[in-house]
């Protein structure tokens, strides 16, 4: 992912419903970690499935990988 290369401080992933957000914003947080970096996945959507894509349950606690 070559926006990856030298990745500002906060990314944004927007847009309709069905366009791969979190498929793209969950990539991303493994590839940034894979590379040492400290990662905080926030999703706003009330009906979010990252819990689903890295198969654990997500509540109101942080949750350390």
């Amino acid at each position: 992912m070559r926006f990856l290369e030298d990745p500002p401080r906060f990314l944004f992933f927007t847009g309709k419903g069905g366009v791969g957000k979190t498929s793209v914003a969950c990539a991303t947080a493994l590839d940034l970690v894979g590379r040492g970096k400290r990662v905080l996945l926030v999703s706003t959507d009330p009906a979010s499935n990252v819990g689903q894509v890295f198969g654990v349950r997500i509540g109101n606690t942080v949750t350390p990988s």
